[in-house]
């Protein structure tokens, strides 16, 4: 049993993405370790570049006292709600968490529309009487987050580069992206959808409406 008490930061990647999975995050810091991430420059991952993301992966991987990941899969997207599937994510995490020994004392989640209580029960469930504090942009003002926010979005980085090397550019694969755009758009051509893709996603019926029909019927 490790006697040390932590702060867990919880934050994902890709939820808002036409395109590959959703990584959800939990980082564990040893309290004193906090001041290294913030002194290494970990902070929101959306404010760094993706070389400065991956050079603080390395600083991350050094000052945290656990990191788990859990993977959510396009097809799950497609068939459960969002809001759900993190949660559950969230759950996965928090319980590999205690398996392993660690006894957080405070836990920190960017905010999940509606699920406030859903989370606070998880984790009272898990670890009685431990503070939960979720919030909007959470990944800005807590390390903890911020470092789960880079892993997250490392994890995306590095599928999003396998996917367009097996199917093409996809750019960033989310629906503001005028190469996913693009590329939806050449999947149209072809008449064929990659299971990469995230079906219940309007851009998608609204792009390629003929193919995803095609799709629906055989499936």
């Amino acid at each position: 049993m490790n006697s040390r008490r932590i702060t867990v930061g919880v934050d994902e990647a890709g939820r808002g993405s036409l395109v590959g999975d959703m990584f959800v995050v939990g980082i564990g810091v040893v309290d004193e370790y906090s001041r290294l991430l913030v002194e290494s420059g970990v902070r929101d991952s959306k404010t760094l570049s993706k070389s400065r993301r991956r050079r603080l992966l390395l600083d991350i991987l050094a000052y945290s006292d656990i990191i788990v990941v859990c993977r959510v899969k396009p097809e799950e997207i497609d068939r459960e709600n969002i809001n759900n599937l993190e949660v559950e994510a969230l759950k996965k995490i928090l319980k590999h968490i205690k398996f392993r020994g660690r006894q957080p004392s405070k836990i920190l989640v960017d905010e999940i529309a509606g699920r406030k209580k859903a989370i606070e029960s998880v984790v009272e469930n898990l670890f009685p009487g431990v503070e939960v504090l979720m919030k909007p942009n959470a990944d800005r003002d807590f390390v903890q987050v911020s470092a789960a926010s880079i892993v997250a979005k490392c994890l995306r980085d590095e599928l999003i580069g396998i996917l367009s090397s097996t199917y093409g550019d996809i750019g960033s694969g989310y629906p503001s992206d005028p190469r996913t755009i693009d590329w939806l758009k050449s999947i149209e051509e072809r008449g064929s959808i990659p299971n990469c893709v995230r079906k219940s996603w309007k851009t998608l019926r609204r792009v390629c409406a003929k193919t995803l029909d095609a799709y629906i019927e055989k499936k």
